[in-house]
């Protein structure tokens, strides 16, 4: 009986152990409109090879596309619903439109115009690695407008605050409602520090200035609507949507450009990802 005892306290020691609370938003659902603004470029030609792969951001097309970006042609809203547990960003580049939505492990950046889409397993934090396209990946340590991070603002622990050097900056309106404002200086593993000042309403992000090595850059909530009805249909692949994998290996400025099919869909990645701190990477 003593044996049976204790192993039935071991057993609910290590489950209180395993019990993490799960990071969620205060508002069941929302639309948010953003806006980003992408600072000075840095110069892709210079970048070496990320883990040894063949993977250049020199390419000619690639360079071209990217002189040719326009951040104030580009308008970006997510849909999320389920505290935060579904989201869809949506994406107007032109006459390209680019939906990145996760679904399971995995995210997908669908281009309406072609009904395709690219899949890519969520890196970077796991399911809190969301954020469309490279979101997960590029945004590692950042924030992003809208999307559940690593970060529960609702219930900031001391480990959270000193592990990502957060400080309380008072209030600030943004998008019409309050926001609790923060500074944070977060690091990754290949050592890149940024210093980030946000914006939180409910524990959704609502606004993120991103300073970094590479650039300053910054996502603003220009509208927040709280509580909104909106067709679950956002958060599903379209009817016969052709779906490839992204190949992580070689080739990667070749599949970047793929994800969505066309610049408008590289666009709803940068625009998630990189406004959100490429500096993260």
């Amino acid at each position: 009986m003593a044996a049976a005892l204790i192993a039935a306290v071991c057993v609910s020691v290590n489950a209180k152990k395993k019990e993490v609370k799960e990071v969620l938003f205060g508002v069941k659902s929302g639309i948010i409109t953003i806006s980003s603004d992408m600072g000075d470029m840095p110069d892709f030609s210079t970048m070496t090879a990320l883990g040894g792969g063949n993977i250049s951001f020199g390419d000619s097309t690639f360079q071209n596309l990217m002189n040719s970006f326009n951040p104030n042609d580009m308008s970006e809203q997510i849909y999320f619903d389920d505290y935060g547990r579904k989201t869809a960003r949506i994406t107007v580049y032109g006459d390209n439109i680019t939906r990145v939505i996760s679904v399971g492990d995995t995210t997908y950046t669908i281009n309406e115009k072609e009904n395709t889409a690219t899949a890519m397993p969520i890196f970077g934090g796991g399911r809190n690695g969301r954020g469309g396209g490279f979101g997960g990946g590029f945004g590692m340590g950042g924030v992003q407008i809208g999307q559940i991070g690593d970060i529960d603002w609702m219930n900031l622990d001391k480990k959270t605050i000193r592990r990502n050097k957060i400080k309380e900056l008072g209030e600030e309106q943004v998008a019409g409602v309050t926001c609790k404002k923060y500074s944070m200086s977060p690091s990754n593993q290949m050592g890149f520090t940024q210093n980030i000042t946000v914006c939180v309403y409910k524990g959704i992000p609502l606004s993120t200035v991103t300073e970094s090595d590479w650039s300053t850059t910054s996502q603003t909530a220009v509208s927040f609507m709280g509580n909104a009805n909106f067709s679950q249909s956002f958060f599903t692949l379209p009817e016969g949507c052709k779906v490839s994998q992204m190949n992580m290996g070689g080739g990667f400025g070749g599949d970047f450009m793929m994800m969505g099919g066309d610049f408008g869909g590289f666009g709803g990645g940068f625009g998630g990802g990189f406004g959100g701190g490429f500096g993260g990477f």
